[in-house]
């Protein structure tokens, strides 16, 4: 946690780059949105794939620099900057909320053309077990039993590896979509964690204050009356002693008499 003493100047600095930085992860959601909506469709293109992933990848990195900008300004103790920051930690909240409700739907949408390509693969065809009763075939026949017998041609093996190449980039994505959504969670979790301890011990320290100010108003109320009953001494200590002074002179005014 950083150590600085949290002035006004840079809690506005990095209050306005976390202000900044949430505008900016609502625009890269609204973005990733439209194209999200593209995949899957005959509108999508290698291009958008590639703009998807780059638009993620940056809007993770602004929320993990947001995120330690959090940690700079979560120790602030002066009230105004406590609600501010809390505006703060609900605007960003809410922004990786909708970070993930994108992320999730693109997971979704990815699983599910991975579960439709699967689903489209033609197995080979067993070879048929019936024979034919003539020994004799005709040259249609034979020549769809050369043709059924040759296997796959150039073309189909190059397409088939470029499906298997799509389906294993579809799984990377997935992969890297759904670490990405526990990153972000932990990032729920720190930043929750953050406030809530910088809260306890705000917390703790206004209360120590309030009973050290009680404390103090005490003190100040015995040495107040500690004052008060050090003046009456003082005083029954002056008269006890203008009492006796007043016998002795009168005492030495009768030897003074008598004789």
């Amino acid at each position: 946690m950083s150590s600085f003493d949290n002035s006004d100047a840079e809690f506005q600095k990095h209050s306005q780059f976390i202000s900044t930085s949430v505008q900016k992860i609502y625009q890269n959601v609204s973005s990733m949105n439209r194209m999200v909506s593209q995949v899957g469709t005959a509108q999508e293109t290698p291009e958008i794939r590639q703009q998807l992933h780059q638009i993620r990848t940056y809007t993770q990195q602004l929320i993990k620099d947001t995120d330690s900008s959090f940690k700079d300004i979560v120790n602030c103790k002066d009230r105004h900057l406590k609600i501010q920051r809390d505006r703060l930690v609900d605007e960003f909240t809410a922004a990786l909320t909708a970070f993930q409700a994108v992320q999730k739907r693109t997971v979704d949408l990815e699983k599910n053309a991975i579960r439709q390509a699967k689903a489209n693969v033609t197995l080979p065809k067993p070879p048929s077990s019936n024979k034919s009763t003539s020994n004799s075939f005709s040259e249609s026949q034979f020549e769809n039993n050369f043709v059924d017998n040759r296997g796959p041609t150039q073309a189909q093996l190059q397409q088939e590896e470029i499906d298997l190449q799509a389906l294993e980039e579809q799984e990377r994505t997935i992969r890297e979509l759904e670490e990405n959504i526990v990153g972000v969670n932990e990032i729920y979790k720190k930043l929750g964690a953050l406030v809530y301890e910088q809260g306890q011990t705000v917390d703790s320290i206004e209360a120590s204050v309030e009973n050290a100010s009680v404390f103090v108003q005490d003190g100040t109320e015995q040495l107040r009356r500690a004052s008060h009953y050090s003046n009456q001494a003082r005083k029954k200590k002056l008269i006890l002693a203008l009492i006796l002074g007043g016998i002795l002179a009168v005492i030495i005014l009768l030897f003074i008499i008598r004789n």
